[in-house]
């Protein structure tokens, strides 16, 4: 995760599945989006986090990986959702990655829990 884009990989135990979310609409997709989500830069981030969360609650292990501190702003932000109450929420740096190494991040961290977890 970084500022630009988010990929959501979910781990599953044969292979690790990728979805990308995008925190910034190009000029030219502008004209595609519903009013309310275009919006200003002071609510962008608001509606980017937004974007990523919805697809992780059904999840109660989030590993949030990513070279700067917009890992941290987002762990925030999901602890202040009553929706991740009860979930373990983790954080790691980790420096920018092929989307291999992401797949190996990934299958490394949830290998190392116990097995009742994964």
């Amino acid at each position: 995760m970084d500022e630009e884009s988010a990929h959501l990989l979910e781990y599953r135990k044969l292979r690790v599945e990728t979805i990308i979310i995008r925190a910034k609409i190009k000029e030219k997709e502008k004209f595609l989006q519903p009013k309310e989500e275009l919006t200003d830069d002071s609510n962008q981030q608001e509606h980017f986090f937004k974007k990523i969360s919805e697809p992780l609650k059904v999840f109660d292990l989030i590993l949030i990986f990513g070279p700067d501190d917009k890992k941290l702003e987002f762990q925030k932000y999901l602890k202040m959702d009553s929706t991740f109450n009860g979930k373990e929420i983790t954080t790691q740096t980790a420096d920018k990655m092929t989307d291999n190494h992401k797949h190996r991040f990934v299958n490394k961290f949830f290998k190392t829990l116990s097995p009742q977890k994964t």
